[in-house]
């Protein structure tokens, strides 16, 4: 087939695409194009018909990409076996499945449909998941149309649906002079492209297709406090900003020059960008640039926390209880939960740290720095064994300026509770369930050395 000097440029800049580096030349690409037949694709179209023109382009197209490796496209005709009479809302069919070598196949079938039916629209993009099946590849949807669906049913659910499930990227919708409020209802599908005219579609079709195969990377550079990428092992989920659904997780990772790895990425989404450091760190709308190779600097300086148990717990039990609560000053929210004898990394800043001891350490003005590892010393708790003979009311306490303060309550079924405790002084105040008279009431103190124990009973 002669091409047309437009797609001969598209032909050249689509092989030097593909074939411009080994990471995006071993990345299989399956495209399906699912093209509308219903009746009103007979209309003019600017010297001929809509069909006319969405058949010439796809079979340009098609001719084209069978010079490029590792591409495979399909074809999937709605509204043309049965009369719009009819009113089928099943009527649509895979009529060449994804595979490489197709364009004969996909020439000579467009050549045989003659439009005459309704449009199934949201019935041929479910049927759309199918067709890709689960192989594991860029599966790229592109759909022409001239209308919206016909059978009251709702593209936007879909679309989305089929997006969560990994089957297919964003679809492509390319419509043929839409009325404007009909365009936009679909914008919700996917990238949805009215034209106007035949020039106008065809050379939409040419972008929506290099677009599609086009090698867009990006590199993440994670800065430590000198500007340098030098910061990594990291997890990094994209999210698509207009849906919300997760698009790609990376475990960042430096190569052997000590550079952030490339990723290669579909430039049909705008991103909100998740690094799950502690506290994350998100970037919101990062767009990237078709064709170009993408850098983004986030600073993420770190630095480390150290825990430390100073002495000896006789219980490991009650060792394994014991966490730390990492929080900004001044703010309830809890960034992470560290235990006990660990080292974890956090973002270089200041934090409050609030040991789940008995009663409760709270140590202030922690500061993290790049590359330094900052020490917490934590004594080393006693061991409190509580054995009952009866059920009992009551709690633990301990006096501050004179105050009684509890900082925990017996469990009333519990015949044995074992507490890990602060060193210190403090008061058990108990009654027995059974006791007919408040003055039954009893109070026992009690001192915890670090790293011994103490044995009541009730």
């Amino acid at each position: 087939m002669r091409l047309p000097v437009g797609i001969k440029t598209f032909f050249l800049i689509a092989v030097m695409t593909i074939t411009t580096g080994n990471t995006f030349a071993q990345e299989r690409i399956r495209i399906l194009f699912l093209l509308d037949a219903s009746l009103s694709m007979t209309n003019d179209w600017k010297g001929g018909t809509k069909w006319g023109s969405a058949m010439s382009g796809v079979i340009q197209i098609a001719d084209s990409l069978a010079h490029i490796p590792n591409v495979e496209i399909g074809l999937r005709v709605l509204g043309h076996m049965y009369p719009e009479p009819d009113k089928n809302c099943h009527d649509s069919r895979l009529e060449v499945p994804i595979d490489t070598n197709t364009v004969k196949q996909i020439k000579k079938k467009l050549e045989s449909i003659h439009p005459k039916g309704i449009t199934p629209l949201v019935y041929s993009i479910e049927k759309a998941a199918e067709d890709f099946g689960n192989v594991s590849a860029k599966n790229i949807l592109i759909v022409v149309t001239d209308g919206e669906d016909a059978c009251d049913r709702d593209p936007c659910s879909v679309a989305l649906t089929l997006q969560k499930h990994n089957v297919i990227l964003r679809p492509f919708i390319i419509g043929m002079a839409l009325p404007d409020d009909m365009a936009n209802s679909m914008n919700c599908m996917g990238k949805m492209i009215n034209t106007h005219t035949a020039s106008e579609f065809s050379a939409t079709l040419q972008n929506v297709v290099l677009e599609s195969i086009s090698r867009t990377s990006l590199q993440v550079n994670l800065n430590d406090a000198l500007g340098k990428p030098s910061e990594t092992d990291v997890n990094m989920t994209f999210y698509d900003t207009e849906s919300g659904l997760i698009k790609y997780n990376f475990y960042h990772s430096l190569n052997p020059r000590g550079l952030p790895d490339t990723l290669i990425m579909s430039p049909a989404f705008a991103y909100k960008l998740q690094i799950h450091t502690v506290p994350p760190i998100v970037l919101e709308n990062v767009q990237l640039k078709k064709n170009q190779h993408n850098i983004i600097n986030i600073n993420a300086a770190q630095g480390y926390l150290n825990i430390i148990l100073k002495g000896n717990i006789s219980k490991t039990a009650a060792l394994d209880r014991l966490k730390g609560l990492v929080h900004k000053p001044g703010e309830t929210q809890t960034l992470n939960v560290q235990k006990i004898n660990s080292k974890e990394k956090y973002l270089t800043g200041t934090y409050e740290v609030e040991i789940l001891t008995l009663p409760r350490t709270i140590v202030h003005d922690v500061k993290i720095a790049q590359n330094h590892t900052t020490d917490i010393e934590v004594p080393a708790p006693g061991i409190l064994s509580i054995n009952k003979t009866f059920e009992a009311y009551g709690g633990i306490f301990i006096v501050e300026e004179n105050k009684m303060k509890k900082i925990y309550d017996l469990r009333l079924k519990d015949k044995q509770e074992t507490l890990a405790l602060q060193p210190g002084k403090y008061q058990l105040v108990y009654r027995s369930k059974n006791a007919r008279t408040i003055h039954t009431s009893v109070d026992k103190d009690f001192e915890i050395v670090s790293g011994g124990s103490v044995s009541l009973k009730l």
